[in-house]
């Protein structure tokens, strides 16, 4: 079976994501595990900033000043966005703990239709 250029740069990338799933499982799992800790920490702080004005002597009315509202405006999506993405690198670290199942067959069946010999009067 001939492969075009293309096609073994994609083998090889392939190849180099087997080998180092098993370091990349636990820098995915312990980066999700430090987002999930990190920004519900965040959202706390933007929320206390939000609606607790203690020392700050301004009237009821100035509760909602524009620095806080561009806080909650800028910083809860950004913490939304970040805790769903922590929770999918921690997921795809836990369903894929022994890798991607898809591509070690891949990458099995390569191998072996590479090592295969044609034997006299076979043609492969």
């Amino acid at each position: 079976m001939e492969f075009t250029p293309r096609e073994l740069k994609q083998i090889e990338r392939l190849r180099k994501q087997e080998r180092e799933w098993p370091r990349t499982r636990w820098i995915m799992l312990v980066v999700g595990l430090f987002d999930a800790a990190l920004y519900p920490c965040i959202m706390v702080f933007v929320l206390h900033r939000l609606f607790h004005t203690e020392n700050d002597p301004a009237p009821r009315g100035e509760l909602f000043s524009s620095f806080n509202i561009f806080m909650f405006t800028f910083c809860w999506p950004v913490c939304l966005l970040a805790l769903c993405h922590s929770f999918w690198m921690m997921t795809v670290a836990i369903c894929d703990w022994h890798g991607n199942i898809n591509r070690r067959l891949l990458l099995k069946l390569l191998e072996d239709r590479q090592n295969q010999t044609p034997g006299p009067g076979k043609i492969i």
